[in-house]
């Protein structure tokens, strides 16, 4: 019985070298002309010790393999060539890789669990993003999916390339910071594979590893990990909140008294994601300067907010007002176009007024102490259950001399019932044709009908683009 060897352990000074593997990557490069026999079999081995090793069948070889290999299947390998693992894109950090020719003996292995299914390594942002990083190697990423563009095709070189610009979002929605938003990943021609839900302990770890905000049946932004949710956020008073001297992100329970600036609920979008104004027949950015005949409406809802403390001006963008009010912009544009009367409020946001919810805000410092604060809102919640013992892990007290001399009186902010918003709708449990990020991101703008017809009558948006704070990460996926 020949010897088994481990992958970390192949090198050209090893003869007949025996391998145990699982083939968890396998693709084809097509032949140039049209010649039907692909150029070559590309694949990724794996060991039952994590070793990974890349493997190629050759043109002239491919035909006795083709039939042979299959991706997720475990094999032993024997009498095949090691070379230098060399080129523009190397699938692992092994020195060498694998060649299988005329004498290479492939046998097929009963299932066997010792061997993972994937071999997943992901890599952080933090790696990807430190300075000198090789990037040459080919990397696992994981990440929620949260929004996607449409296609589009990339003139180069004589040559047209059609791609998609798809969105993940890679942080915990708890630490906000930005560091990460002009990364973005591409995939490898013909070798990169997206996974979507996979009941792999990786991915499941992943999931399990912070505070998600997901759908909840009948409930406005459900939370799918409320005892990391309660331990972690900490209940203000919009009085509290005003007194902050740094940034921050708090949880604060509210009633939404009015909609402030009607009818500027909306802004027009650039392609670079920033706001847009009416400039002669046409649209101007105002970021970018760019002259645009179309844009794309994305929400900017201002609510004005009250407690027993004090009230404020919140700020809702599109990604969650989308969830909360269960439609696109486009969708509650359109018929006010249709009707031309864009002064109208749309039903869907009179709705929420006179309504309670816990908001997950971020708090920006502003250096002028002149400047009437806005706090752009994260999240919007109306469980009654998850309220309630957010109440009770985090009592939300206000000290309030109602007497103008005696001892303060101590009570706890209740919440107000009000019917549900149907049909809020998760971009994570559904894809869309409406792209959900609210950041500097270069995501696709969307078709849209009547909207694009939108004119000069649109007054000037007086407040720029959403800015998101969250990690998030573009890939171009070629098509």
């Amino acid at each position: 019985m020949a010897d088994i060897h481990k992958i970390a352990d192949i090198n050209p000074t090893i003869d007949n070298l025996c391998v145990r593997i699982r083939v968890i990557r396998l693709w084809t490069l097509p032949s140039y002309g049209n010649s039907p026999l692909s150029y070559s079999i590309e694949m990724v081995l794996l060991d039952e010790d994590g070793g990974k090793i890349h493997a190629s069948v050759k043109k002239a070889f491919v035909s006795r393999f083709v039939n042979l290999l299959e991706e997720g299947i475990s094999y032993q390998i024997r009498y095949f060539g090691v070379g230098l693992n060399k080129g523009y894109f190397k699938t692992t950090h092994h020195e060498y890789v694998v060649n299988l020719n005329q004498r290479t003996d492939v046998h097929r292995l009963l299932e066997s669990s010792s061997i993972p299914r994937h071999g997943f390594k992901f890599v952080s942002f933090d790696t990807l993003n430190a300075p000198g990083y090789d990037c040459t190697y080919l990397v696992d990423v994981v990440g929620y999916l949260v929004g996607i563009g449409n296609e589009k095709t990339l003139e180069k070189d004589g040559k047209s390339t059609k791609y998609t610009v798809i969105e993940l979002e890679i942080d915990d929605g708890i630490e906000l910071l930005s560091s990460y938003k002009k990364i973005v990943l591409q995939n490898f021609m013909y070798g990169t594979k997206m996974f979507f839900n996979l009941e792999d302990t990786t991915v499941i770890q992943f999931k399990n590893s912070f505070v998600r905000f997901e759908e909840s049946k009948g409930n406005i932004g459900g939370i799918s990990n409320e005892a990391a949710f309660l331990k972690i956020y900490q209940g203000k008073t919009i009085e509290q909140l005003k007194e902050f001297d740094t940034n921050s992100i708090c949880v604060v329970l509210p009633t939404i008294s009015h909609i402030m600036d009607i009818p500027d609920w909306w802004y027009g979008q650039c392609e670079c994601n920033k706001s847009t104004y009416a400039f002669t027949k046409t649209f101007k950015c105002s970021s970018c300067g760019r002259l645009l005949l179309s844009i794309t409406p994305r929400y900017r809802i201002k609510f004005g907010v009250i407690d027993d403390s004090d009230c404020a001006c919140f700020v809702v963008f599109d990604k969650e007002a989308k969830q909360v009010l269960g439609k696109s912009c486009v969708e509650i544009l359109d018929p006010l176009l249709l009707k031309e009367d864009l002064s109208d409020t749309p039903i869907l946001l009179l709705n929420l007024i006179d309504k309670t919810f816990l908001f997950i805000i971020e708090v920006q410092i502003s250096d002028n102490p002149h400047f009437s604060p806005s706090y752009k809102v994260k999240k919007m919640i109306d469980n009654v259950d998850l309220i309630n013992k957010f109440k009770e892990a985090h009592p939300i007290q206000i000290d309030v001399d109602y007497t103008g001399g005696l001892l303060p009186i101590s009570k706890t902010s209740s919440i107000i019932e009000g019917e549900k918003v149907e049909g809020a709708k998760n971009l994570l449990l559904e894809f869309s044709n409406e792209v959900a990020a609210n950041d500097e991101s270069e995501l696709l703008e969307n078709a849209i009908t009547p909207t694009k017809r939108l004119s000069s009558k649109s007054e000037e948006s007086k407040v720029e683009g959403d800015t998101s704070t969250s990690k998030k990460i573009k890939i171009e996926k070629e098509t």
